[in-house]
């Protein structure tokens, strides 16, 4: 799996995660009266409208967090369930009503406290109790948002690694099933790529609402990185493809002369070979038709001694030609 494709399936998969927090417009009637009345006594003035924000914004962010409205609108609603709105110090010993006094907590746990102060322990536990609500809500939500990332990395990653793969086998590089393993393997990294974008992203952005608003506002730049990097990713690719075959090619032509080349060598080498025998051949010629000739017969004996010992050092026989002599010549004593 290349860099483009993992770069590619890790801003699409940022780009499609969508998380939002509520709001007090986002909340049904049932949810913003918590916000308003919780924890107040009958005859007590509501809480204004900045104070019920206030009150939302003491609930962990990752709890009420979504993809829409809806969405986070129930799952605020889900975890104000079994929630009491207690105060820091009891109302029937003066505490107020201001968010400032005010601590989501298990219902049971505050019956069972009744109008005793909160003490500094419970109040840390209770903050500590906010944080890990605060971490559960967020992986749950990144767990959730899993499958879609790893869904768009495979979108991402699959036809662009079936289409380098294919280019290899047509350039003989690998078999077609081999190519197919190596889209697999691709497609499965690109998927896990998009999954953990899509967990990591959502888990971080659900559990800090500055870092949702962020990738909210990025994702459509993230989308047209994405969209570039796969548009960049497929030129590449055809690009890539196009250099491969033109060395291998050039590589071809090179083996090719080299080839001529060699052939050449030896042609001229034989070449050779035949212009020094000839060279010999002459000088044998001139040898053989400059020899003196002796008068007479003996003289004429004598001479084809001498082109019969020629003949023969060259290799010829009388089966060469007829005018050779199959046996010795007969010996005659010099002429007195």
């Amino acid at each position: 799996m290349s860099d483009d494709q993992k770069r590619n399936s890790a801003f699409n998969a940022a780009a499609n995660i969508n998380v939002q927090h509520a709001q007090l417009q986002d909340l049904s009637l049932s949810a913003a009266r918590r916000l308003y009345k919780g924890g107040i006594q009958p005859g007590d003035p509501i809480r204004t409208r900045v104070q019920a924000q206030e009150m939302l914004d003491k609930i962990p962010p990752s709890q009420r967090a979504g993809i829409d409205g809806k969405s986070t609108d129930v799952n605020t609603q889900k975890y104000l369930s079994d929630k009491h709105a207690s105060h820091i110090k009891p109302h029937s010993k003066g505490g107020s009503n201001d968010p400032k006094n005010i601590k989501w907590e298990n219902a049971k746990d505050n019956l069972a406290r009744g109008d005793k102060p909160m003490t500094s322990q419970e109040q840390m536990r209770l903050d500590a109790k906010w944080h890990f609500d605060n971490l559960t809500g967020a992986v749950k939500a990144g767990v959730k948002a899993a499958p879609l990332g790893a869904v768009i990395g495979v979108v991402t990653t699959a036809p662009f690694s079936l289409l380098t793969n294919g280019l290899r086998v047509v350039r003989g590089e690998i078999s077609a099933q081999e190519a197919a393993i190596e889209t697999l393997k691709d497609t499965v990294k690109g998927g896990t790529v998009g999954g953990v974008t899509a967990f990591v992203t959502t888990t971080v952005a659900a559990a800090c609402p500055p870092i949702a608003i962020a990738l909210t506002v990025a994702a459509p730049v993230l989308a047209v990185a994405g969209t570039a990097g796969m548009v960049h990713e497929f030129f590449k690719i055809l690009n890539d493809h196009k250099q491969t075959v033109k060395i291998y090619y050039e590589s071809l032509t090179q083996q090719e002369l080299e080839r001529l080349q060699a052939i050449e060598n030896e042609l001229i080498y034989e070449h050779q070979k035949n212009l020094e025998f000839l060279a010999q051949a002459q000088v044998i010629n001139q040898e053989i038709t400059n020899r003196p000739i002796a008068p007479g017969i003996e003289g004429a004996i004598e001479r084809l001694r001498e082109s019969v010992a020629i003949a023969q050092s060259l290799g010829l026989a009388s089966t060469d030609s007829k005018f050779l002599p199959d046996s010795e010549l007969l010996y005659l004593p010099p002429h007195s």
